[in-house]
């Protein structure tokens, strides 16, 4: 009897107990709390870095991030060592003066740039520091560019838009050798054509890989996109046009020896390529024209418009833009990037802005928004 009590008050607390489990559920663990959303510590921004003197600034190169120089109005040449916190002139600097235009300038290295004027005047540096002329070219140049301290070379037009003459110096700029005129053989209309090419652009990479960009005339008053590419100095190029194109090249910028983009007509359009210019294609970009451009590394290049303040970023080697307003308050002359971080722009009124990255909360008089990667 004791024995059948017994196990009937087992089955009573046993049924109890799933009573009261049922009732209260078994524990569970605790969802995680969602993480908040990571907030930007940094943002990219324009920052203003004028000079103080009314000079228009027509060109702009770096050797650093913060080591530039500029060439602009009255034979001026600024440089700053400090990012445009602080600009010193190294020759001209007068709004009053009648001295003429720097309209192009060249950066080697800390020691040694040369700029020009319209007029084909160049001039040149080897401490960084002090100027001298060096020689006069044809008015019709657009620009030179150095391998070496020594080593540079130079392309004009005297027969204006027939073929370019490219010449070297083995001086520094003091003396000037032809070396070779512009020719492309190609096929126009399914039929073989030799055409006379003009440059407008060049780069080199090394003192071996460089870059020409130009046009060829097919026909009265009808144009293409010419390219041209060495890998041995400037001693030989192999030349193309970019097919299906009726403007010229008006700049080149190349990252790698088979990477980069030309510009053509000052925006009107941008190709693209990765086989060294074996292949183009036309980037998708809401057209900016005429504008300036600015490439980092490849990872970010710029377009600034020159009067319609805005301002197109790439983020992928050039195959699509997107646009963003910039409030510049001047016309736009000149773009350049030394890397990906640090880049510059110069205009009229003596308008200078450095491109970088700050954080979130930084702010300075007259920043201007920008994109990043």
């Amino acid at each position: 009897m004791k024995r059948i009590l017994w196990i009937l008050m087992l089955l009573v607390a046993v049924s109890v107990a799933a009573q009261l489990s049922a009732q209260t559920g078994a524990a569970k663990p605790a969802a995680p709390a969602a993480k908040p959303a990571e907030q930007p510590k940094f943002k990219a921004i324009w920052e203003r870095v004028a000079f103080n003197k009314d000079i228009d600034l027509n060109a702009v190169a770096c050797s650093g991030p913060e080591t530039c120089w500029v060439a602009g109005d009255k034979s001026t040449i600024l440089h700053t060592a400090d990012g445009g916190k602080t600009w010193q002139v190294q020759i001209g600097g007068d709004p009053d003066a009648t001295d003429r235009d720097l309209m192009k300038i060249f950066v080697l290295d800390a020691q040694h740039a040369w700029a020009m004027t319209s007029s084909g005047k160049i001039l040149g540096t080897r401490d960084g520091k002090t100027w001298a002329e060096l020689s006069t070219v044809s008015g019709t140049s657009k620009g030179v560019w150095f391998v070496s301290p020594q080593t540079g070379f130079e392309i004009e037009n005297p027969r204006s838009t027939t073929e370019t003459t490219l010449n070297r110096s083995d001086d520094g700029g003091k003396t000037w050798k032809p070396i070779g005129t512009c020719g492309v053989e190609t096929q126009v209309d399914g039929l073989p054509r030799k055409l006379g090419c003009w440059m407008q652009a060049a780069q080199f990479l090394s003192p071996t890989v460089g870059f020409m960009g130009g046009g060829a005339t097919v026909a009265m008053g009808s144009h293409v996109a010419a390219f041209g590419r060495t890998i041995d100095g400037g001693q030989t190029w192999t030349t193309s046009i970019i097919p299906e194109t009726k403007h010229v090249i008006t700049g080149v910028h190349f990252w790698s020896d088979k990477a980069g983009i030309v510009v053509l007509e000052k925006g009107e359009s941008v190709y693209w390529t990765t086989d060294a210019g074996a292949t183009w294609t036309r980037s998708v970009k809401q057209r900016l024209w005429p504008s300036a451009h600015g490439v980092g590394e490849g990872k970010i290049i710029v377009s600034a418009d020159e009067d319609l303040k805005q301002m197109g970023y790439s983020f992928d080697g050039g195959r699509n833009f997107t646009t963003r307003p910039f409030a510049a308050p001047a016309r736009v002359r000149a773009v350049t990037f030394f890397d990906m971080r640090n880049g510059y722009l110069v205009g009229d009124h003596a308008m200078a802005y450095r491109y970088r990255i700050v954080p979130i909360d930084y702010s300075s008089p007259g920043m201007i928004a920008a994109m990043s990667q």
